[in-house]
């Protein structure tokens, strides 16, 4: 790729967007709502991916309705009237274990799905044994029955465990579902209808659905028409604000008469007919259609022909009806509304949990962010103390060495002699003094006794030998001590890093919608601590500990394998001075004098030779070789933890500009939801 392809490429990439666009609407909506919240970049859980797949499903069905209330109030029953088909087992404990749905299909049958997300097909005829909580249905989901009833192309019936069953599961799983419908029928047996139980779990469960339920008296056919009324006014007064209306009914004469209404009896004749045909294509025995739809016909024509009277009275002797027309007058008006007021609501829910996420991932990065800025300051103080302690070692350490130049100096100054030599002076004689004759004078001049300050220092006592063994070990102590103090700084922030890093290891989503990959990421990003922190400080430390141990070792060496050469070329210097003096001497005493050396000059001469200066510069000024590397590691320490930072600023910086995305995505649901 050219240099230009590359840079057309760049300017893509940066300042190009493809802007996605969205039809008007709730499917439009759930669609800029999934484009959010599943972008490959969030990596999504499968459990979002299918979560906003049936929000995506529920705005395209029918509208639903749930059938609940207390347990053993006949809703079963009830739900067979409203089909006008004996679908649904009914019984006097607590049948229905699962969330059952009723939808329309082309033929009966049930799809029981398990927790472990498989899917199997059974016969109408089993239901019972997946319905049962009798039964053995522990590892069962919920259910969906399909029916191919007219009515059902239109409404989805949800039939739910009772909120008031001695099974918490059932109770949790019917208040989930009622969030999701379009609509809610609460059945209660008239004589039961009013009671503190029924009030207690109707405040607590549907003090939010008023709008969307009707409250429906069971079994009317057992009491007066007195003794109902006087029900249905008690419950409408008591609990007028869970419900738009109360209805009573008997579901078992509504069943009895819609099973033989002359419609249902029609649509029976003509769903046994596709049945014969069918099982006559299945089995490969199908041969004459006319004759099976000539029996159909007759059927028909003697369904009609029939007097059905006495079940239209019964039908309306049932008030079935009353709950026929609440759903179509007041829930399916505003079941689209009230979906995608619903669904809306939901995906907001979702928003504000995957921003929970993202507000935990930034509260990782940032307890780790406060880590390291303790550890900064804390590290700084640290080495300021060790930087002044140190400081003074060296210092005394360097004093220990001017004290041996003292002792030999000292040694060389007392063992300076004085030694007879004789010079000789040119004296003429005779007569014209022309006769040259010398004579000898002695005089007395300085002289070092090497061999004596040699065997003293170096051979006999050894004195210079054992103050330079004792030098070299307190460097050795010093420079492991600074070693060890260093180390320390860095496991003061390893021990930081560990105690964050430790919850973090392990961590696992605790919601079913949070990303997988994210958590996995954040365990990744804590494990690897030591690569992502604290390597490049590992490093540093390394780095200082070599040339600190460099510096010490060319201390150590510098003198003590070298402190008798030293001596030797100071005394030789001070021998030469002498001898220098003395042959200027003898040629003009009266002009030069002889040379006796003083004690601070020898003093002087074995701080050269034993480059004393460099020495002092290294360890007895405020910029001893400690005090640069201290200076050094504050410096890159500070790199280090501004670069690490800025690193972890970065990732938290991901999940800043998501958290915003998705409040905005709020806001906007907020706003929408208001004008609706």
């Amino acid at each position: 790729m050219s240099m230009l392809e590359q840079f057309i490429q760049a300017y893509h990439d940066t300042y190009t967007h493809e802007t996605a666009v969205f039809d008007e609407g709730l499917l439009g909506f759930i669609d800029k709502s999934k484009h959010l919240l599943l972008d490959e970049k969030l990596s999504p859980s499968p459990e979002l991916v299918s979560h906003l797949g049936q929000l995506d499903m529920r705005a395209k069905e029918p509208m639903k309705v749930a059938i609940t209330g207390q347990f053993s109030s006949g809703k079963s029953t009830f739900l067979n009237a409203l089909l006008s088909k004996n679908i649904l087992p009914t019984g006097i404990t607590p049948v229905t274990s699962k969330v059952n749905y009723i939808r329309y299909g082309e033929t009966f049958q049930i799809r029981v799905h398990y927790k472990d997300g498989r899917d199997v097909y059974e016969s109408i005829e089993r239901i019972a044994r997946f319905t049962d909580q009798r039964g053995e249905v522990e590892d069962i989901d919920y259910l969906t029955l399909y029916a191919p009833l007219e009515m059902l192309r239109e409404i989805t019936f949800v039939d739910t465990p009772g909120l008031n069953s001695q099974d918490d599961r059932d109770t949790s799983t019917t208040q989930r579902v009622l969030g999701e419908v379009d609509g809610i029928i609460w059945l209660s047996l008239l004589d039961n209808a009013g009671k503190m139980s029924e009030a207690q779990t109707l405040e607590k469960y549907l003090d939010q659905y008023q709008g969307k339920s009707l409250c429906v008296l069971n079994q009317k056919d057992k009491f007066t028409p007195e003794q109902v009324a006087q029900s249905v006014a008690y419950v409408s007064q008591s609990f007028s604000q869970f419900f738009s209306e109360v209805v009573p009914i008997s579901a078992k004469q509504a069943l009895t008469s819609r099973s033989h209404d002359k419609v249902v009896l029609i649509e029976q004749a003509r769903t046994q007919l596709l049945e014969r045909i069918k099982e006559g294509i299945d089995s490969g025995s199908l041969s004459d259609t006319n004759s099976l739809y000539s029996t159909y016909q007759e059927e028909v024509t003697q369904i009609r022909a029939s007097d059905l009277s006495a079940n239209l009275a019964l039908l309306q002797e049932s008030n079935i009806q009353k709950v026929l027309d609440f759903i179509e007058t007041h829930i399916r008006p505003v079941s689209q509304s009230a979906k995608a007021y619903a669904i809306k609501r939901e995906v907001a829910d979702v928003c504000h949990k995957m921003i929970k996420q993202h507000q935990l991932f930034m509260r990782v990065y940032a307890s780790l962010s406060v880590e390291l800025v303790a550890f900064e300051e804390e590290a700084d103080s640290m080495f300021v103390g060790l930087k002044e302690r140190f400081s003074k070692q060296l210092g005394d350490a360097y004093h220990h060495i001017e004290e041996i130049i003292e002792v030999i100096a000292d040694d060389i100054y007392s063992h300076i002699e004085t030694a007879e030599r004789t010079r000789f002076i040119a004296k003429k004689s005779g007569l014209l003094k022309q006769t040259v004759h010398y004579e000898p004078v002695t005089y007395k001049a300085s002289k070092v006794a090497a061999d004596t300050v040699y065997k003293h220092l170096f051979y006999d006592d050894d004195v210079v030998g054992k103050m330079f063994k004792r030098y070299v070990k307190s460097l050795g102590l010093i420079q492991d001590e600074v070693n060890a103090h260093n180390a320390t700084v860095y496991t003061m922030l390893k021990k930081r890093i560990r105690k964050w890093q430790s919850p973090y290891e392990l961590i696992r989503k605790n919601d079913p919608l949070f990303s997988y990959i994210e958590f996995a990421n954040i365990r990744k990003f804590a494990s690897k601590a030591y690569e992502n922190i604290l390597k490049p400080f590992s490093d540093e430390i390394h780095a200082s500990y070599a040339k600190i141990s460099s510096e010490f070792n060319h201390l150590s060496s510098a003198v003590s394998f070298n402190y008798q050469n030293a001596t030797e070329v100071s005394v030789a210097f001070l021998e030469r001075k002498i001898e220098q003096s003395v042959v200027l001497y003898e040629q003009d005493p009266t002009r030069f004098s002889l040379y006796t050396p003083k004690l601070d000059e020898i003093k002087e001469r074995l701080r050269m030779s034993f480059h004393l200066y460099e020495l002092e510069n290294m360890m007895g000024t405020k910029h001893t070789f400690l005090n640069k590397n201290y200076d050094r590691l504050m410096r890159e320490f500070k790199r280090i933890n501004e670069e690490r930072l800025a690193f972890i600023a970065q990732r938290r910086e991901r999940h800043e500009r998501i958290i915003a995305q998705l409040q905005q995505h709020i806001d906007e649901i907020e706003d929408s939801i208001q004008d609706d």
